[in-house]
């Protein structure tokens, strides 16, 4: 028997078979015991074993934690892969989010030169160099939730995270009033927008496609450039590693990757399920 809390409506997808559990099947007849509560049930079904599944539960605990924490803290690392991310994302009903229009939802991260990188990125401005700090998806109408990047091996280059608390030496108690009224020029194309910094209690900067238009916005730039210097390091010491980042509430950036050519990265961005938001 296993017992992980997770949406009803996944257990319903689960006994019809929709997607599913590495390891294991149901058996003929399963059902779920348990009575959904809060929209939530305690998945009690009779599996047959065809393979090892502690890891794979083991990464339904894992996800959950690290989302729980990046709550707090803004991003919050573990053991894992990009795969077992996309298993278990699945399970609890988050909604995968391309950054490029048309493009695959797991995208590989790699240093490339400017003339090598894809038109309007930041590697089309910055090559292999430092990258500042920036919103994944800020130029899409909502960004993702959540970004998970993911490091089969190691990496020299580390990731530069930052969230709320302190910019430049100083503490942030209080919202800066431009962030939430100075306006900016999402450059998108045909499907270009204006939005401010901060709405809705959402982050959404990236220095690379929003322009700002009015002084309260290039005030909100200079925070975020001043923010760059209060940036922590997560450094990919260890191989399997998996990087969740709370897209809402924090920036990162990849720090100058001219010495690491090789270095590469999966990245696997969601939208959370009502539930888990």
């Amino acid at each position: 028997m296993i017992g992980p809390s997770i949406p009803a409506s996944r257990v319903r997808s689960a006994l019809a078979g929709r997607f599913p559990v590495p390891g294991c099947r149901p058996m003929s007849g399963a059902q779920s015991n348990a009575s959904p509560s809060r929209g939530r049930v305690s998945l009690s079904i009779r599996w047959r074993q065809t393979g090892p599944v502690s890891t794979y539960f083991g990464m339904v605990k894992l996800l959950e934690g690290l989302l729980s924490e990046s709550r707090r803290t803004g991003w919050a690392s573990g053991p894992g892969t990009i795969d077992q991310v996309q298993q278990e994302a699945a399970l609890l009903g988050w909604k995968e989010v391309p950054i490029r229009k048309g493009g695959p939802a797991i995208s590989t991260l790699r240093p490339v030169d400017q003339e090598e990188a894809e038109p309007n990125s930041l590697s089309a401005r910055y090559g292999k160099g430092a990258q500042p700090l920036h919103t994944d998806g800020a130029h899409l109408p909502e960004p993702p939730d959540i970004v998970v990047l993911a490091c089969e091996t190691t990496s020299t280059t580390p990731t530069r995270l930052w969230s709320w608390g302190r910019v430049g030496g100083r503490l942030i108690s209080t919202v800066p009033h431009f962030l939430r009224h100075g306006i900016f020029l999402v450059n998108s194309g045909n499907d270009s927008f204006f939005t401010t910094a901060l709405t809705g209690g959402r982050l959404r900067y990236d220095p690379g496609c929003m322009m700002p238009c009015d002084a309260r916005a290039r005030q909100a730039a200079q925070f975020f450039s001043e923010a760059e210097s209060s940036a922590v390091e997560y450094n990919w010491t260890q191989p399997g590693q998996v990087l969740v980042i709370h897209n809402n509430r924090a920036l990162h950036a990849r720090a100058s990757a001219a010495h690491d050519p090789q270095r590469e990265l999966q990245r696997l961005s969601f939208h959370l399920s009502r539930e888990a938001s």
